[in-house]
């Protein structure tokens, strides 16, 4: 009978701290920051990388 009552309650923690990350993401704005961060290695890689150029 507790593992009946042990998991759900497990379920509601993991799905708690998954809102509360994925809130915390959207709030601060963090997955554009860290966009912003990355962008300059991006285009450095894709500005090195050859193009085949068909007509």
């Amino acid at each position: 009978m507790k593992k009946l009552i042990k998991y759900p309650l497990y379920l509601l923690a993991a799905a708690l701290c998954f809102f509360v990350l994925t809130f915390t993401v959207y709030f601060f704005n963090l997955d554009m920051k860290a966009t912003a961060l990355v962008a300059p290695l991006l285009e450095k890689w894709y500005d090195r990388m050859e193009r085949k150029q068909y007509i």
